[in-house]
């Protein structure tokens, strides 16, 4: 009897374990929402319908569906079921398939690669899944895209790498040539200013030779004449080979130079020189050699007229900053003249032709009895 009891005991306890295990793990529990099952296909769910296509925020017909290669966003939605899940996925060739679950019948595509594509879109509902159907989107392609657009890139680069190393080399030749018709000239004008000097001394020479009854005192002004002559000769030559030497391509030695020249010339002869330059020290100016020579030419014709022709007591020179550049003024208290008249010599054509060579704004104010006061804006290029 216990025997039984036992038995029967046993088939109770295997029944219990039968309705608490296995009997639940038999029956089926509908898939969570998002997921995508693999449900399978039934045509007892209604077909879904695209009811918005918007690209940029604009509406578009989803029979045609065109995006331009600038268009950044594609939003397409789709009739909203009584659905568990909706499932998109973008297929195109040579890329990989790009599945998408929602729980919402809307899809975003942001910077789709210009191509054709085909989404396909579908939903499931408690482990089964409506007709899946299909969209055909044509995605524009950009010009960065093109098959041609690599080649013809490094095309242009390699061209316009040629073309600057062509305008460097054209542009060095052309500033040794520059160069070399600078020197040219100013040894052009060397040969002219020593070879004039030199034939007056020469000339004085064969008159000493030839007057040999000459008074003591006519020697002695023949004398003091060879003299200045030679160290006019000497100044000339100094200056030229300042002026082409390319360490001296800086303002400060021109300025240091002007005012040298200014005393040098003008204080034995009891001509008082106020020189005043205001540009600071740390002020970094570049001046070309060509440009330094002829304003240092201008401003030695200036004094040396005034040594010559002003008769005056003071000279004023004045060099400070301009909008445009360095402005150097000369001003003296001496007789002055009438612009209008014509004059002996090409001293004032010179100015003129100089300063316009070399794009200097050059200005001569001046008056019978008013002195002479000469401006020259140089620009700094």
């Amino acid at each position: 009897m216990r025997s039984r009891q036992k038995i029967f005991s046993m088939y109770g306890l295997c029944l219990l374990l039968v309705v608490f295990f296995v009997f639940p793990a038999c029956i089926p529990v509908p898939p969570p929402a998002g997921c995508y099952t693999g449900g399978v296909i039934t045509e007892s769910l209604p077909e879904p319908h695209i009811v918005g296509v918007e690209v940029n925020g604009e509406k578009r017909r989803a029979d045609s569906l065109v995006v331009g290669a600038r268009e950044e966003n594609l939003v397409v939605e789709l009739k909203a079921e009584d659905a568990d899940c909706y499932f998109f996925k973008l297929n195109a060739k040579g890329l990989s398939e790009c599945g998408i679950a929602a729980r919402y019948p809307q899809v975003s595509y942001s910077f789709l690669p210009g191509g054709e594509y085909l989404m396909e879109y579908w939903y499931e509902k408690n482990g089964a899944s409506s007709v899946h159907q299909t969209l055909q989107i044509h995605v524009r392609e950009s010009v960065f895209e093109k098959v041609w657009f690599i080649p013809a890139l490094s095309v242009c680069i390699a061209l316009i790498v040629a073309a600057f190393i062509f305008f460097l080399v054209v542009n060095n030749i052309q500033q040794r040539l520059k160069m070399q018709k600078i020197r040219s000239r100013i040894a052009a004008d060397l040969h002219d200013e020593v070879s004039s000097d030199l034939s007056g001394i020469a000339i004085s020479m064969t008159t000493l030779e030839r007057r040999r009854s000459i008074s003591t005192f006519d020697m002695a002004q023949y004398i003091q004449e060879i003299r200045q002559t030679l160290k006019e000769t000497q100044h000339n030559l100094s200056d030229t080979v300042w002026a082409i030497k390319p360490d001296k391509d800086t303002s400060g030695e021109l300025f240091q130079r002007m005012n040298k020249f200014a005393l040098q010339m003008l204080g034995p002869n009891e001509i008082q020189v106020h020189f005043k330059n205001s540009i600071p020290v740390e002020k970094t100016l570049k001046m070309s050699m060509e440009r330094r020579h002829n304003v240092f030419k201008i401003f030695k014709e200036a004094v040396h007229n005034i040594y010559k022709h002003a008769g005056a007591t003071e000279v004023d020179i004045q060099i400070g900053l301009h909008s445009e550049g360095i402005q150097i003024q000369i001003r003296d208290n001496g007789c002055g003249f009438d612009p209008a008249v014509k004059r002996d010599g090409s001293g004032i054509s010179n100015y003129y032709w100089r300063a316009k060579e070399n794009l200097i704004d050059f200005r001569l104010d001046t008056a019978p009895g008013q002195g002479v006061c000469i401006t020259m804006v140089v620009p700094q290029f």
